[in-house]
């Protein structure tokens, strides 16, 4: 991954980045709620 540093802040590449990680982070957490749910057999 590519990370920038501009002099005034986040660049738009870097608020790419940052939604990115952030819908990676939402994938991780719906993928756990359904391991969860199927685990407690409330599917």
């Amino acid at each position: 991954m590519l990370v920038l540093h501009v002099s005034g802040g986040l660049s738009v590449f870097g608020w790419q980045q940052l939604l990115q990680l952030w819908e990676l982070i939402v994938m991780v957490c719906r993928f756990l709620w359904d391991l969860l749910r199927l685990a407690g057999g409330g599917g």
